[in-house]
């Protein structure tokens, strides 16, 4: 890779990976995926089998029950090549008709509020209208998962709703974006502690194995995720893709980074220009 004779480089990739976290301390020599890094996370919530992990973790972010799910784009190994290079998500409708977008975040985005109302407004818009009736577009929801803290406040899930801006009335209940910290963000603040939605938090922002097993004695759903977390990752194909993941998400930081750097300099060298 063009990175790899280049110092600064180099340095960018270990605090970038030091930041992301390449795989979760286990206990003994084995390897054990990060469901922060966003093919790992697909993996374990984003196919058929998983629809029960997936449920759980709906329903405790959201705070009400998300049952029936149909995943719209469900995990197959055999598409992963193809998608290696766009965004990891999880869309699906649950059993009254509400959809669903999710995915994880460990990385820093900026503009990360913007990103997940611009994919909000392309799933809503996806649904077909019956006749003309506007009235039958279903209730639809943008959940981030960040893997770094992002907000100011410690609560655990911070949701958001279009609401006027004098009275606070809501003007519909079809719009909600929702943002989970874990990672970083280890307040306990408004989550009983070792409920569902506190174990799923430890889980997700995992360092270590003891973490996981932590959030797994508190919750039979955690506990299951645990464990299926610990088969897929010794399965050889998965890792490779995982690794590659990774791989890909820290070239597009340091491609990022640069593109940074080169319009800093950039810009002081027009300042100069204009002094001259």
């Amino acid at each position: 890779m063009p990175y790899r004779n280049n110092s600064q480089d180099i340095s960018a990739i270990l605090s970038y990976k030091s930041g992301l976290m390449a795989e979760i301390i286990a206990r003994d020599d084995r390897f054990l995926m990060s469901p922060q890094n966003d093919f790992a996370f697909k993996v374990l919530f984003g196919s058929e089998e998983s629809k029960d992990l997936l449920s759980s973790l709906l329903s405790s972010i959201t705070g009400v029950s998300c049952t029936d799910i149909t995943l719209k784009n469900p995990f197959l190994l055999r598409n992963y090549p193809l998608e290696k290079e766009g965004i990891l998500d999880i869309k699906l409708t649950t059993g009254n008709g509400d959809q669903f977008f999710i995915e994880m975040q460990a990385e820093r985005q900026r503009a990360i509020h913007k990103r997940m109302l611009f994919y909000w407004a392309r799933l809503h818009g996806s649904q077909p209208i019956k006749g003309n009736n506007s009235g039958s577009l279903s209730r639809t929801t943008s959940i981030c998962i960040l893997g770094h803290p992002w907000f100011q406040g410690d609560e655990p899930v911070f949701c958001f709703h279009a609401l006027e801006r004098e009275c606070f009335e809501q003007v519909c209940d079809d719009f909600s974006l929702m943002f989970m910290q874990v990672g970083n963000s280890n307040s306990d603040k408004g989550v009983s502690y070792k409920n569902d939605l506190w174990a799923w938090r430890i889980f997700l922002g995992a360092n270590t194995e003891e973490e996981m097993i932590m959030a797994a004695q508190a919750s039979e759903a955690v506990n299951e995720a645990y464990n299926r977390l610990i088969v897929k990752s010794q399965e050889p194909e998965l890792r490779e893709y995982y690794e590659a993941r990774e791989m890909w998400i820290i070239d597009q930081a340091i491609r990022e980074n640069e593109a940074r750097k080169e319009g800093r300099e950039e810009g002081k060298e027009g300042r100069k220009e204009t002094l001259n």
